[in-house]
């Protein structure tokens, strides 16, 4: 509960820590997105965030996985932060 923040531009690129395999939607607003992956993953620059790993296989996710950084806009003033497997 810090007041004490500012922005820090980072690489865009982390590493998957831990997760779990959503296969039940929460609400209706998710019926059509299950399953899906929400995930820990640990920015390059040390930072740890949730999130969802997207344009991958649930089956395919897992721990150690590189990903990088790609943005969905969910209305004008909403964008989020989701992280996909970098192409290798």
């Amino acid at each position: 509960m810090s007041e004490r923040v500012e922005w820090v531009e980072v690489s865009g690129r982390a590493t998957a820590v831990s997760y779990t395999v959503v296969a039940r939607a929460v609400s209706k607003a998710y019926e059509m997105d299950v399953p899906y992956v929400v995930a820990l993953v640990a920015l390059d620059e040390g930072p740890t965030m949730m999130t969802n790993i997207i344009d991958c296989a649930p089956e395919q996710v897992h721990i150690g996985m590189v990903l990088e950084v790609c943005f969905e806009d969910w209305t004008d003033e909403i964008t989020i932060p989701k992280f996909r497997p970098i192409a290798t």
